[in-house]
């Protein structure tokens, strides 16, 4: 019998550790549910492997759900995994490539994605934007740390300027550590944007699912509490303008499961974020999205 272990944090994405195991047993496969802190990884100078709270596991397929910050110690856990024969959902190079906004914004842009204009820069003082005065212009901007998620620390300004002097003041995070951050425009859409879930089953990427995204009343991220959301017909002819951008953007991260948000900046259609593990929306979606993911785990 094929096993799966999920690893990520028990008492985060409830929902979605429960419907993975659902689908997964569905299926006739051993499914655990992990905390990265029950992980270990050892080598006593000849070998090395991995325990799971004290024993050595070997999983047929993995999937990372939610594990961002303690991504750098994952890694080699997993690479260790993939010696041993584990499939590893999402790749590790994608997903490390996702879970920094800057790495993501250069892989699109040198594939040729349409997505938003963007500078990276470590807050502190020296920080100077002038060079970049006519990419922002008179709009506002965002500015937000480059490897957090949900609307976290994302602030908008009235000007680059501000922009520039808010950033060189030191932004300090856990023990005083300061992220890098990356500045945008923002978006003439903003207020309103899409998820696009795109799979891979080894046919090439399907989009499986697509919702709109508004933000509450004076508002402009929409990935926060109280905004709306609505399902869109995966046949209209917006879906297909909003899918198009999405679909190249899964392709060039190499992501055979992804959340891709999109947004409308000057007419166009671009890619705002890749998500390299998106949530699966039990609540509207039953075991839909979580199927879609096990497909692309472990298709031939």
């Amino acid at each position: 019998m094929a096993s799966l272990v999920i690893v990520g944090y028990p008492d985060r994405l409830r929902a979605d550790h429960a419907v993975l195991v659902q689908a997964g047993e569905a299926r006739g496969l051993d499914v655990y549910v992990v905390s990265p802190s029950e992980l270990s990884l050892a080598t006593d100078g000849e070998h090395c492997w991995v325990s799971v709270a004290g024993q050595k596991i070997r999983p047929d397929v993995v999937l990372p759900r939610g594990v961002n910050r303690p991504w750098s110690f994952l890694v080699p856990v997993f690479e260790q995994w993939i010696a041993d024969g584990a499939r590893i959902v999402p790749d590790l190079r994608a997903a490390s490539l996702c879970a920094d906004k800057v790495t993501t914004s250069v892989t699109l842009a040198n594939a040729g994605v349409p997505a938003m204009p963007t500078v990276a820069v470590v807050p502190g003082e020296g920080v100077d934007l002038t060079l970049f005065e006519a990419m922002f212009s008179s709009q506002p901007v965002v500015v937000k740390p480059a490897r957090a998620s949900k609307g976290r620390g994302v602030t908008r300004h009235d000007t680059w300027r501000d922009a520039q002097e808010a950033l060189s003041s030191t932004v300090p995070l856990i023990g005083g550590m300061v992220d890098h951050h990356v500045v945008q425009p923002l978006a003439t859409g903003a207020g309103c944007d899409y998820r696009v879930v795109v799979v891979d089953r080894g046919r090439g990427h399907d989009v499986v699912a697509l919702t709109s995204r508004t933000a509450p009343s004076e508002h402009f991220v929409t990935n926060v509490q109280g905004s709306t959301v609505e399902e869109l017909d995966l046949k209209s002819a917006d879906a297909s303008r909003i899918a198009e951008s999405a679909l190249r953007a899964a392709h060039a991260m190499d992501l055979c499961f992804a959340g891709v948000d999109v947004i409308e900046h000057r007419g166009e259609m671009v890619v705002l974020e890749v998500n390299a593990w998106p949530g699966l929306a039990p609540e509207h979606r039953g075991t839909a999205l979580a199927d879609a993911l096990l497909d692309a785990a472990f298709h031939d």
